[in-house]
């Protein structure tokens, strides 16, 4: 009755042509002309974000790191309220994120507004699929508990996901990579996420030596 990250494993035909790479974390074998873009390190301003989810015309990042004030992780409460991202009630991380935070990034102009999960998740049923029902717009978010975490050192941060019990608590991620609650009072770190365009990324290969940039 625990929520698990899932690890796939597929097998490859062994006819399959090899076109570049080594096989090393830095400079993967690649087997296809057009490479994915999941996972794939991007590198804007000074920031370092990981590409999460991917559609035909955009990409959702994810900071690859804490969001940091003075090189020190901000730690700072979801909300006052509920468990609904709200980006004009202020003292929220909602708030936070789509004012304080936005304004410092010099690429603010290329974030987009879209849809996020912003649902209810219950641990009696474990019916995720209704979590997807509540969606909000806004420009910076943070992932929901469905989506794929690609850090797995980055501890004790909020989700997008309440508990459809208790409207004062929300889902962390913990140090096991399992989901807690906590109530949205609790100061805890911060990992937010935002979408680009896919077409800005013109520089780079999407290694960690190598990020994807803007022009």
């Amino acid at each position: 009755d625990n929520i698990y990250g899932i690890k796939p494993v597929i097998r490859l035909k062994n006819n399959i042509e090899l076109i570049s790479g080594n096989g090393t974390a830095t400079n993967p074998y690649i087997i296809e002309e057009e490479k994915t873009l999941f996972g794939s390190y991007v590198k804007l301003d000074n920031n370092i974000w990981r590409i999460y989810q991917v559609n035909d015309t955009e990409v959702r990042l994810i900071l690859d790191n804490y969001l940091e004030i003075d090189n020190e992780p901000l730690e700072y409460i979801y909300s006052n309220i509920n468990s609904y991202h709200n980006d004009q009630k202020t003292g929220s991380i909602a708030y936070y994120l789509n004012n304080n935070f936005l304004n410092t990034l010099s690429y603010k102009d290329k974030i987009k507004e879209v849809s996020w999960t912003n649902g209810y998740y219950s641990n009696t049923d474990y019916d995720y699929t209704k979590s997807l029902n509540t969606t909000i717009e806004t420009k910076v978010a943070l992932i929901s508990i469905g989506d794929i975490r690609l850090n797995n050192e980055l501890t004790n941060y909020f989700t997008l996901t309440g508990n459809i019990n208790r409207g004062s608590s929300v889902y962390t991620i913990q140090s096991n990579q399992k989901l807690y609650t906590k109530n949205i009072q609790t100061k805890v770190n911060v990992v937010p996420a935002i979408s680009i365009d896919k077409d800005l990324l013109t520089k780079g290969n999407g290694t960690k030596d190598s990020p994807y940039e803007m022009e």
